[in-house]
Parts: C-alpha cells; structure tokens; sequence
C-alpha cells in the first residue's frame, strides 16, 4: 500500500472511529454486560460498536477482511492485510463508569500494524498513526497536534527517576490468572519513582503525550495491542514486547511501551522471572 493510499485511508478510518463514540457513550448507562467463557465482560455496546466499525470499513475496503475481539477473529494464516477491531478495549472499565476505557482499529499487512486508532471516547480524544505518517491526537476543545517523543536515546532514564503504570497484576507472580509468564511487576512497583495501576490503551496514550515515562501489559490479545505498537513506533517511543523483541510482536502476548530504551531494557530486566 502506496504512502498516498495509506494516508487517505487514515483520514478516513479517523472519521470511523470518532464516530464511534456516540454508540459507546449513548449506551453506558442502559447497557447489560455477560460473561464470556474465559470470564472475562462483554456487553451489548461492545457488539453494537464493532458491526458498525466492521460494516463501515467493509464499506471503505471491501477486498480486505474485518476481523474483530467479539464477532469473529479466525485469521486465516495466508491473510496478508486485514482490519483488527476491539470494539471497548476494558470493558470492566466501562461497566465500572471508569473513563479509562477505549476503542482500537488496526490495519496490518505481513504481520505488522500499519495503520491505527486509539479511541478514547469518555474524553472525546483520539490518537491515530499510519506507518512513516507519524502520530497524531485530537482531542476536544483542542487543536490536532502531532505527538513525537524526542528522548535522547544516549541518556539513560533510570526506574527510579520513572513514572511507570501497569493495567494490573494478571500474568504475574503475584497473580497469574490466565497468563502463562509469572512476570516479576511486583520488583517494579517497589524500585520505580512512580508506580500506578492504570486502564488499558489509556496508559499507553500516557506514555505517548509525555505524561508518564513507561506502560506494561502482562497480557495482550493482538487486537489490544495493534494500534498500540504503530502508535507508539510512529511517536518515537520504544516498543517491546516482554521478551525484549522490537518486532513481529502482534502475537506475544504482552507489551512494553517506553520513552527510552534504556528504561525499556531495565524494565525487562527486572520483569523477567
């Protein structure tokens, strides 16, 4: 896909998304919530929202398949490009009255995120990047800026001098829930200047607008993770899974964004079992 092709379809799926919003806000307070079989919630505004995403970017690509948390996400292994939906990315947020909550669409080719949105839609903001495009937010009340972390990669940032949030102690060996790795959080928590447990794209878009330093995820389905990862590669930030891998990490299972690789390495350091 050419750059012009990229960014027109950017602008476009930016327009989906914002759109978005009103389903996910006009639902909260009259929605019922299920459980699913790996306990954790969906609810009715979770489905409504991605069949309208889905039905809508059916609509502006009809050749590449939508694929999406609650509606179906069977990749076949020879899809090349495809949508990636989470509809309400922390719906226990969401059913909580938390605003922390958010929405993610992601288009990846070859196994790499090359377009995406981060929706937050309790706070009317919206971050979205394309590949060699940069990485953008607009929020209410404000004017759309371009977000660029501009950290000097030679200076260390140090876990002691860093705020660093997490989204919980799952997958850790504190609490494993269904997580596979028993990752070390607790060690951070105790040696970093700043600990907070935090929602989940949420954190994320801290690290990218400056606000904290690092964001952990013990565990990530790829469709909370895609537009993370292009996000944050186009703002500038370091982008890891847990493993310390920079790349072919839709699939890990966990994330590491950070403003520094030094913090970045450190973390991992301190993270692994």
């Amino acid at each position: 896909m050419s750059e012009m092709e990229l960014s027109s379809l950017l602008q476009k799926v930016k327009d989906i998304a914002l759109s978005s919003f009103s389903i996910i806000e006009g639902r909260k307070n009259e929605v019922t919530f299920f459980e699913k079989k790996d306990l954790s919630i969906v609810s009715e505004a979770d489905v409504e929202t991605e069949k309208y995403i889905r039905d809508s970017l059916q609509a502006l690509t009809p050749d590449i398949p939508v694929y999406g948390e609650e509606l179906g996400c069977d990749i076949a292994d020879d899809c090349q490009l495809y949508w990636l939906i989470d509809p309400i990315d922390g719906t226990t947020w969401y059913k909580l009255g938390m605003p922390v909550y958010g929405s993610l669409i992601a288009l990846i080719q070859n196994g790499e995120p090359i377009l995406g949105s981060i929706g937050l839609p309790a706070i009317n903001t919206l971050v979205y990047a394309g590949k060699e495009l940069g990485c953008f937010i607009s929020a209410e009340k404000s004017n759309t800026r371009q977000l660029l972390i501009e950290s000097d990669q030679t200076k260390p940032i140090f876990i002691e001098q860093a705020t660093i949030t997490s989204s919980g102690m799952h997958g850790t060996s504190t609490w494993i829930e269904n997580g596979d790795t028993p990752w070390n959080l607790i060690s951070v928590l105790e040696r970093a200047k700043l600990f907070k447990f935090s929602g989940d794209c949420i954190q994320h878009v801290s690290v990218l607008n400056g606000s904290s330093d690092a964001a952990i995820d013990t565990i990530m389905k790829p469709w909370d993770s895609a537009a993370i990862i292009v996000c944050a590669r186009e703002a500038g930030l370091t982008v890891m899974d847990l493993n310390g891998n920079q790349r072919d990490i839709l699939k890990s299972g966990n994330l590491l964004t950070a403003k520094n690789e030094h913090l970045a390495e450190s973390l991992i350091n301190l993270l692994t079992p």
